[in-house]
């Protein structure tokens, strides 16, 4: 039998049993297939934080230093997209906020190689609390003009925590009831890492009577390694379950970068990625699409 069996058995019997057993310690890990709807939603997140180029590696000057503020669209998920615990019969609070933003920092290296570095502060957002590193290593493979290609390797670290399983439009509710049915008696503070590495191939093609734009388009492979942590307090239990995943994703990007001036560069950029998810009722690809945009400024 599956722990959420077990789950559902546990809390049916602290309802009978009352206050004896307040805030006992449920925990019930499990390790799901990257299909499972649990880890559908942890790699639809975490795919949403990867550190794309939105641009081809180019040759920079050792020691150049370029800043940039990167924001992605996340698309708002409806209720059979969010109904994915206990294995893809029970909603969670995934719509938090429609923007993920960042900033990064790109540093020029010996070799015609570069560094990026990005970091997400602890700062409650939209009810969330980030704490999210990020790194790319970087250089072109081929560069003559107009022609650009390129490989950027990147990896992520880190975790986000906020009401997920239980959040404020459930806790209001009775525990038990037809709007509370699982017992939520306060809004969790669970955590989600989103740990990931990934390889990227792009190429690049500049247009000079259109002013330097270029085109863009890029394919990688990524490894991602999620687990999703919960603290919630549901019929007097204090659930700290563990659930992990690994998978391994594809994803393809296209776009149009523009220098605004000698120093400022605009790129736009649209994401895909297929994610497979087997529902109860039936088995989809629940991609994740979304719109990127990067603006960054040149040092040196």
């Amino acid at each position: 039998m599956r722990p959420a069996f077990y789950f559902r058995l546990v809390l049916l019997t602290g309802m009978l049993a009352g206050p004896a057993c307040a805030q006992e310690v449920i925990r019930f890990d499990e390790h799901l297939d990257s299909d499972r709807p649990e880890a559908w939603a942890m790699n639809y997140f975490t795919s949403i934080t990867l550190l794309s180029g939105l641009s081809v590696p180019r040759s920079r000057e050792a020691g150049s230093v370029e800043i940039a503020a990167e924001a992605g669209w996340i698309p708002y998920l409806g209720k059979g997209e969010r109904t994915v615990g206990f294995n893809g019969t029970k909603e969670e609070d995934l719509n938090h906020s429609p923007v993920f933003a960042r900033p990064r920092v790109t540093i020029g290296l010996p070799w015609r190689t570069a560094l990026t570095l990005s970091y997400v502060p602890p700062l409650r957002i939209a009810g969330l609390k980030p704490h999210l590193f990020a790194f790319a290593l970087e250089r072109p493979l081929y560069e003559r003009d107009p022609i650009t290609l390129g490989v950027r390797f990147y990896g992520q670290f880190g975790e986000v925590k906020g009401p997920i399983t239980c959040w404020s439009d459930v806790v209001k509710f009775p525990p038990g009831s037809l709007e509370n049915p699982y017992g939520c008696e306060e809004e969790s503070n669970d955590r989600a890492s989103q740990r990931y590495l990934g390889l990227e191939l792009s190429a690049a093609w500049r247009l000079g009577k259109l002013g330097g734009l270029t085109p863009w388009a890029a394919v990688s492979g990524n490894f991602l390694d999620t687990e999703a942590q919960v603290n919630a307090l549901t019929f007097g239990y204090r659930d700290r379950s563990l659930l992990t995943s690994e998978s391994w994703t594809f994803a393809a990007s296209a776009g149009a970068s523009y220098p605004l001036s000698d120093r400022i560069e605009f790129s736009l950029g649209m994401f895909y990625t297929p994610l497979p998810v087997d529902r109860p009722t039936s088995r989809d690809n629940d991609a994740l699409f979304n719109v990127r945009a990067l603006i960054s400024y040149q040092f040196q």
